[in-house]
């Protein structure tokens, strides 16, 4: 049962928004390509300061087409879809405005209703995955779990089984400035009505911190969403929290986490370890032939609470991306590692943050690995123990499959029955096309967990 549960702010990445959500790029800095007035002004200028960027930086320079007419290209971003054109293996990088990424990384803001979703195929309902604090969501009482059944009058299991319905058009005909209302059921089967308006919602990064009594002890369950700076404290705090209970064991849950920050994540890494990893090698990035990377060790970022843990458990999906990814890559060297949950999403790649006038350049630039030299895994990093995404309840529901199996795994030594026939092929994978700008940015009104 649950021994407690802090009360730490909450955070995800894919929110009922129109705007930029949670990012998964493993950053090393940012960077100035250009903010002259004279380049800015003129789009081929920009072009080709973007150019000589990726002919200095990009990871995979030597596949650039010098014959690429780089001047003609209407922006940014329509060159650098032709860069990747060439270069299929290139699934990561892309641009965003200035503003977005302030908002993403700095100010954590977004806008929106503040929820997640996604669709249930069965019945057509919408399943609240997670809600953010303090959000209009949260206010007018939606909760993970809860099924919305209509919105705005619409009745969504009659609407979606129509030929000509879509999504994105459904969306855009919400209009986002005024009241609109909500249908759903709950988990206790009773159902509620209520309005609320798109507004600015701040991302915040813990969705839970809790502590579940077990046959292996004291067992710390966090659920973390997203490596970005103002999310130092709240990782503190959450680690404080551990200690003052005594955990023994920790199951660490990405389930959502598209990544952020190398600092935030080797810092998460860091207070898992503790002193059996602090000052060796956290990740030890390789560049193209123009540069050489600096080896990066376990940091704690100024943090000042953290566990000295021998193995650790993460649950992942296909959403597990980036930061995540390099944070479980990481810490194998040290301790002993074990996946709960869906094969993850496969970027073991990062991105220098370039801006270039208004916006800002995603684009791949070093590789990564850990100490012992591993970090091939572009088609993912592998479960130990499979395990179904079920929004069965809050977090921390014993009713919540992945869960349910981390802890099995942890009091046994050994995946359970259940996952034992859950067979890796069975499982749903994600399209080798899925770009990672598509992975985590918002459709025209929210973007669906797959």
């Amino acid at each position: 049962m649950l021994k407690g549960s802090k009360g730490l702010k909450i955070l995800n990445v894919f929110i009922l928004v129109f705007a930029l959500q949670g990012c998964g790029e493993e950053q090393q800095d940012s960077a100035i390509i250009s903010v002259d007035e004279q380049v800015c002004l003129d789009q081929s200028q920009k072009n080709i300061a973007m150019w000589d960027y990726m002919d200095d930086w990009y990871l995979w320079r030597d596949s650039l087409d010098q014959s690429t007419p780089v001047t003609e290209f209407e922006s940014l971003a329509a060159l650098l879809v032709d860069i990747k054109a060439k270069n299929p293996i290139d699934r990561y990088s892309f641009v965003i405005s200035k503003q977005e990424s302030d908002d993403l990384f700095i100010n954590a803001q977004t806008f929106g209703y503040g929820m997640g979703y996604r669709v249930d195929d069965l019945t057509n309902e919408l399943v609240v995955t997670f809600v953010y604090q303090q959000s209009n969501a949260e206010k007018i009482g939606l909760r993970r779990g809860d099924r919305i059944t209509e919105i705005a009058g619409h009745k969504l299991s009659a609407l979606v089984t129509h030929e000509a319905f879509s999504w994105p058009g459904f969306w855009e005909e919400i209009d986002q400035h005024t009241l609109a209302s909500f249908t759903w059921r709950k988990l206790d089967g009773t159902t509620a009505t209520n309005t609320m308006i798109a507004s600015t919602v701040t991302t915040n990064t813990v969705f839970a911190t809790e502590v579940i009594d077990s046959s292996a002890g004291s067992i710390g369950y966090l659920v973390y969403n997203s490596f970005i700076v103002p999310s130092q404290e709240d990782l503190n705090q959450a680690f404080a929290y551990f200690n003052e209970q005594g955990v023994d064991e920790l199951i660490v849950d990405l389930r959502y986490n598209h990544g952020g920050a190398s600092t935030i994540s080797n810092q998460l890494a860091s207070q898992i370890g503790g002193d059996n990893v602090l000052g060796q090698v956290y990740n030890a990035p390789t560049n193209n032939s123009n540069h050489v990377s600096d080896v990066e060790y376990f940091n704690l970022n100024n943090a000042t609470h953290y566990l000295n843990l021998s193995k650790v458990v993460f649950i992942t999906t296909a959403e597990s991306a980036s930061g995540s990814e390099v944070l479980i890559n990481s810490l194998k060297p040290y301790l002993a590692v074990k996946l709960v949950g869906q094969k993850t999403f496969g970027k073991p790649v990062g991105m220098l943050l370039s801006q270039l006038c208004d916006e800002v350049v995603f684009a791949i630039t070093h590789h990564n690995h850990n100490a012992d030299g591993e970090g091939d895994f572009f088609d993912g990093i592998e479960v130990d123990c499979p395990a179904i995404d079920t929004v069965a309840g809050d977090w921390g529901s014993s009713k919540d499959p992945m869960l349910t199996e981390a802890l099995y795994l942890l009091e046994n030594g050994q995946c359970s029955p259940l996952a034992a026939a859950n067979k890796p092929s069975e499982q749903k994978s994600r399209p080798s096309e899925q770009s990672y700008r598509d992975f985590f940015l918002s459709k025209p009104f929210g973007t669906l967990l797959q």
